[in-house]
């Protein structure tokens, strides 16, 4: 049923329907299959042995696929009875009631019809969507506009929408390995993490300096100044994925230098600290 108004939809039997083609077939803003008591005052029979041979109570829609098939087997439209010797052009597409339309869902391994690939399909997550509402909502508001002949005429309404939480969803499924999240730089949530390795003084002071000049070039800083040991610090630091970690040593200040590690590297460099804001603010920018 297409807007509440009956439809015939031809699928070879080894295929799936797929009800978005079919609506963008109709262009009908809703698509639901008939209910069981609709059936046979239109087919003349009960689900099973329905087919679409000399039908024409209702507009019929023909799969591209089933265009040039011969010696097809099909319902006959009487319970209990199918049809033999189906030709599907010669038997079903018999008048203005019946078009070709896609109407199928395609499958993993089918050939590109612009290419020499092969479709692969596999899950996804939805980030976004469009819903296309026609004058549905409008409608029932009341809700118009004045054409070109300054005649009232519903609203064409139209829905699309981003998904933050999903966002951050994939790209975490898609960016992170076995210590945790790997935050692509343009949407972590900071860019930077700054880490005390020990309870001395001057790390703390060291540290508290590294975080303002990168808070002023820029970055937007997480600051570990924990009790901690310095392995719980890295791997909470590898959990929350952090793209630039900074590790404040007592061995490393002792040359002036600090751990400068990106979150996808196993190699750890000693950066001067005059030079980590600066190293920070450049490697932080999304590519």
């Amino acid at each position: 049923m297409a807007d509440e108004k009956p439809i015939v939809a031809l699928v070879r039997g080894d295929q799936e329907l797929n009800e978005a083609k079919l609506q963008t077939a109709t262009g009908a803003q809703v698509i639901r299959p008939a209910h069981a008591e609709e059936i046979p005052p239109l087919m003349g029979a009960k689900a099973g042995s329905l087919g679409a041979v000399r039908f024409s109570k209702a507009p019929v829609l023909v799969e591209p696929s089933l265009v040039d098939r011969r010696d097809m087997v099909t319902g006959a439209n009487e319970d209990g009875f199918h049809l033999r010797g189906v030709d599907v052009r010669r038997d079903v597409l018999t008048g203005p009631h019946a078009k070709v339309a896609e109407l199928r869902t395609v499958r993993a391994g089918e050939g590109c019809p612009r290419c020499d690939g092969t479709l692969d399909v596999f899950k996804a997550l939805e980030v976004g969507h469009i819903f296309k509402l026609g004058t549905k909502y409008s409608e029932s508001m009341k809700a118009t506009v004045l054409d070109a002949d300054g005649k009232g005429v519903p609203i064409v309404m139209g829905s699309y929408g981003i998904g933050v939480e999903r966002i951050m969803a994939a790209a975490i499924e898609l960016h992170h390995d076995e210590n945790g999240i790997v935050w692509p730089t343009a949407i972590a949530p900071f860019q930077a993490t700054v880490l005390i390795l020990g309870p001395e003084p001057e790390l703390k002071q060291a540290a508290d300096g590294i975080v303002e000049a990168l808070s002023a070039a820029g970055v937007e800083v997480l600051y570990d100044d924990r009790d901690e040991r310095a392995g719980v610090k890295f791997k909470d630091a590898d959990l929350v994925g952090v793209p630039i970690r900074i590790a404040v040593g007592k061995k490393g200040l002792a040359n002036g230098q600090v751990e400068w590690k990106l979150r996808g590297s196993k190699q750890v460099e000693l950066v001067p600290v005059a030079d980590v804001a600066a190293r920070t603010a450049r490697a932080a920018r999304p590519a």
